[in-house]
């Protein structure tokens, strides 16, 4: 069961990157817009040939294109694909009903005990009071007019088109009431558990194979650690999973650096397109940014606050008096709405003191970044280590690990200045950027020789269909995008979870 609602996972990962493609793409497409594995990618992207309209082209080198109809029709139902669709649904619903079941639970007592408070100051009134029908006509619509308000608050409709007051009412046009970009029940979820942060699970995958991709398929750990702030080796750890996750290969420079090499992920049906989906950018350019404890204006939060201040208050004026009522009332206007209304305010409570742990964490890596950063300005010439000021690492508390982690060297001055070198980082920036420009006079998608829709083209009519590009990518160019790196990779971030 686990495996095949995978499959369907993966299938509608793979259908959103072909209808952003218009049917066309190749398994290094849809590898590097999903963040699946190459080998997984193939094997679903052969699957799915049987079950919607498609037709698949071989180039000279052998490489594939897959040509499904831009509709993405299918040509029948998979089984199971209906229950996967059911419970997908189910989910959503369940919890969109989550959500809304707070906010009616919020208002719905907020509503019932103005209600009680009304219908007790009413029976006062009434029984003192010796006014005119017309004047207590009025006063028992007030409750009514109280409950339409906060209907109009929720759900923005506009109840009453002219003033309150019995005969001396005048006629207005209808109000109009704006409705607002949050609705409320998202308000006050947001409120307990803070702003929705949607997690992508594959995010840093397809942010790497779009690295990969800018980078003509050949980086080194000092490029990686340069958008992950890992330390060379463990950049090093990460890129040999790499090559195993997206079907690479090592190659060794004549220097000894290792250069990583992603051939498949650089066959394209857009040679010579942009990137699709940004770039990760430099580390040291992104800095940590803690998400808002509520995502709310101050005056939304002030109003639940109230509401919520005001059923707390109500329940345990309920509760001082459950002996003088029945269990049912005792449980439903005492027990539950304080308990409710404790939960409410704890929650937020909770969570605005690990926000303050998490600031801290945010500002202690931000400065991290920031001697990664000079790191890297000071190697990122020629090939040639330019020193660094030691100062600036032994000022921070982190800069023995910085240090150390990207392999540094110390150099004494005759005048007595103690300067850092990191020439493991300027050796593999080099590297990497020969073996790039190496790989630029390579054809990475060639004559169409066969396609599945015709007969096999001859060498003369396939050139009528030759892929006659390739990918150009500019180095940290204008094509590269600043990319929020703390959604996706666990090492650098410090956000709500």
């Amino acid at each position: 069961m686990a495996q095949a609602t995978r499959a369907f996972q993966n299938e509608d990962r793979i259908l959103g990157a072909l209808k952003k493609r218009g049917g066309q793409a190749t398994v290094g497409d849809i590898a590097t817009d999903t963040g699946l594995p190459y080998e997984e990618t193939e094997l679903a992207m052969r699957h799915m040939l049987e079950i919607y309209q498609s037709h698949l082209d071989v180039d000279d080198d052998g490489n594939l294109l897959y040509r499904f109809d831009p509709a993405l029709k299918a040509r029948g139902y998979q089984k199971g694909r209906r229950w996967y669709e059911f419970k997908k649904r189910a989910w959503a619903v369940f919890t969109w009903i989550f959500k809304v079941s707070i906010m009616v639970v919020l208002v719905g007592y907020t509503a019932t005990f103005i209600l009680l408070l009304i219908a007790f100051a009413i029976a006062g009134i009434a029984a003192a009071s010796s006014q005119d029908n017309d004047d207590m006509g009025d006063v028992f619509m007030l409750p009514i007019y109280l409950i339409a308000r906060i209907l109009e608050t929720v759900f923005w409709v506009s109840w009453f088109s002219g003033d309150f007051g019995g005969g001396r009412r005048r006629r207005r046009p209808r109000r109009q009431v704006q409705r607002p970009e949050v609705p409320l029940y998202k308000r006050i979820f947001q409120y307990v558990f803070g702003p929705e942060i949607e997690r992508d699970e594959l995010g840093a995958e397809r942010a790497f194979a779009r690295f990969v991709r800018a980078r003509q398929g050949r980086i080194t750990a000092a490029d990686w650690a340069s958008r992950t702030g890992l330390s060379l080796e463990q950049a090093d750890q990460a890129l040999t999973a790499a090559t195993m996750r997206f079907r690479g290969d090592i190659d060794v420079a004549d220097d000894g650096t290792l250069v990583y090499r992603f051939d498949d992920l650089r066959v394209s049906s857009e040679a010579g397109a942009q990137e699709r989906g940004p770039v990760p950018g430099p580390i040291w350019k992104r800095r940590v940014q803690v998400p808002p404890l509520t995502g709310n204006t101050t005056s939304t939060n002030v109003w639940i606050s109230i509401f919520n201040g005001f059923n707390l208050l109500m329940g345990l004026f309920f509760l001082s008096g459950a002996s003088q009522l029945g269990v049912g009332l005792s449980l439903a206007l005492g027990v539950i709405p304080t308990l409710f209304s404790l939960f409410f305010f704890a929650i937020p409570l909770m969570r605005r003191f690990s926000r303050g742990r998490k600031l801290k964490r945010a500002q202690k890596e931000n400065e991290r970044r920031e001697l990664i950063e000079a790191v890297y300005l000071a190697s990122s010439q020629d090939g040639v280590a330019r020193p660094v000021d030691a100062q600036i690492f032994e000022t921070h508390p982190r800069g023995d690990r910085v240090f150390a982690d990207f392999e540094g060297d110390i150099r004494v001055e005759d005048d007595g200045r103690t300067l850092y070198l990191f020439p493991r980082v300027a050796e593999q920036l080099a590297a990497a950027e020969r073996a790039r420009r190496s790989a630029e006079q390579e054809l990475v998608f060639g004559q169409t020789i066969f396609s599945s829709d015709e007969e096999t083209l001859s060498m003369a009519d396939a050139e009528m269909l030759e892929f006659d590009r390739k990918l150009a990518r500019e180095l940290g160019g204008s094509s590269m995008v600043e990319f929020d790196w703390e959604s996706l990779e666990e090492s650098a971030t410090v956000g709500a979870r």
